[in-house]
């Protein structure tokens, strides 16, 4: 298939240089490059896609562009990839382990998540897909449930998305135990994000509440959806005062 094909080499060209992965991780990098070749109605079966660059990538190459971390180790119930000519150090793993509980977090929540935009959008249809579509009238959002670190590891993939997607493209990400991963990405990255058009929320899972942090929905009913509508203003006045102090 084409698009496998495809994704294997994007995927491996976003993971050159490492040498100790997880399947976690794998499944969470080409869950988000999968966006690069998501056409709406297309009827691709996106999870086997990326089921089919995960097993490239760890069993058997399908293509000449494919890594392949062939060989296994397991710790504490959690089993690391690496490639075959890798000595796995202190350093590659602990990089590996935090990026698979990253991975963990993001598809361990993502059922609440879904939960949490189904509540803030009643009263819309609803599609299932790589991008989850809420419809009503004339207008139509596309959703897709991120962490805040690759919602910049891949930015150019959410801008070029949001200015193709037909109605308002959104990124739901997870809360974070600090602020200043959002504080951070707010300096580098908000006007970007304006530019292309998308909006960024944050769900807690904890509380299955969601808040503006970048854009609000043009249905303004959907304002009262939000656990604390002035979050988005909050954070532009907070940037102001405090984001020079943030690396």
């Amino acid at each position: 298939m084409e698009i496998l094909g495809q994704a294997i080499k994007r995927a491996s060209h976003e993971l050159s240089g490492r040498e100790v992965v997880t399947v976690e991780e794998i499944r969470r990098v080409t869950y988000t490059i999968m966006l690069e070749f998501h056409t709406h109605g297309s009827g691709i079966d996106y999870e086997m896609i990326v089921d089919g660059v995960i097993e490239s990538m760890c069993d058997e190459p399908a293509t000449i562009n494919s890594l392949n971390f062939s060989e296994r180790l397991e710790l504490d119930d959690i089993e690391f990839r690496h490639t075959h000519s890798c000595t796995p150090t202190k350093e590659l793993v602990g990089e590996a382990y935090r990026e698979y509980l990253k991975s963990k977090r993001l598809f361990d929540s993502m059922d609440r998540m879904r939960e949490i935009t189904d509540t803030f959008f009643t009263g819309y249809s609803i599609e299932d897909g790589l991008v989850r579509i809420y419809t009503k009238k004339k207008f139509r959002y596309g959703i897709f449930y991120s962490i805040i670190d690759d919602v910049e590891r891949f930015i150019s993939i959410h801008e070029s998305f949001s200015r193709s997607f037909d109605g308002e493209y959104v990124v739901v990400a997870l809360t974070e135990k600090e602020l200043s991963p959002f504080l951070r990405f707010f300096r580098r990255n908000s006007e970007r994000v304006k530019d292309a058009g998308f909006k960024i929320w944050v769900a807690n899972v904890d509380q299955m509440s969601i808040d503006p942090f970048i854009g609000y929905p043009r249905d303004f009913t959907l304002l009262k959806g939000f656990r604390n509508p002035k979050v988005a203003s909050q954070i532009n006045s907070l940037w102001r005062d405090k984001v020079d102090q943030i690396d």
